[in-house]
């Protein structure tokens, strides 16, 4: 008897650690490598911000309209739209964990890749605000250009992720 509530109660622990919820696995990176990897940057303001459900009903969707002000890295039309996972469907929710947050107005430096996805979610995105995305974009040209004094990590006193 005791050996079958081991095995129950082995089998229940496996169980819930296996079944809990899933998250992204993301590699740490810093900016430099961001910006190395980058098969476009973006400077934009986020114009518009529109959640749909995907033909089925299963998965929600987010479109963020951006109108670009400048390539940093790159090149394309002036005005992209970038498809999230996840957002708000009348009262349903759908999140999906490591996805950048986007809101109207909002000024972003935007990494992607090749496929025009945004790279490393919520790592691929920096918010301008202030003097910390004018020291950010700074570094940023500073480091595209090749200037020997920008450091792969990033500018000075910047967190490696900042997300909004």
């Amino acid at each position: 008897m005791s050996k079958f509530l081991i095995s129950l109660s082995a089998f229940f622990l496996t169980f819930l650690v296996f079944t809990g919820q899933a998250e992204a696995l993301r590699i740490k990176t810093t900016w430099g490598e961001r910006v190395d990897l980058s098969k476009k940057i973006i400077r934009g303001q986020v114009v518009a911000v529109e959640s749909y459900w995907n033909p089925d009903k299963t998965n929600i969707y987010t479109n963020i309209t951006i109108l670009i002000r400048e390539y940093l890295k790159g090149n394309g039309p002036r005005e992209m739209i970038l498809k999230i996972p996840g957002g708000r469907v009348g009262n349903k929710v759908q999140r999906v964990s490591d996805t950048p947050q986007f809101s109207v107005g909002d000024d972003h430096v935007i990494f992607l890749e090749s496929s025009e996805q945004v790279m490393g979610g919520p790592d691929g995105v920096f918010r301008l605000k202030g003097e910390e995305g004018e020291k950010f974009l700074l570094w940023l040209r500073a480091y595209i250009a090749g200037d020997p004094k920008a450091s792969k990590e990033g500018p000075p006193a910047l967190p490696q992720v900042q997300h909004k």
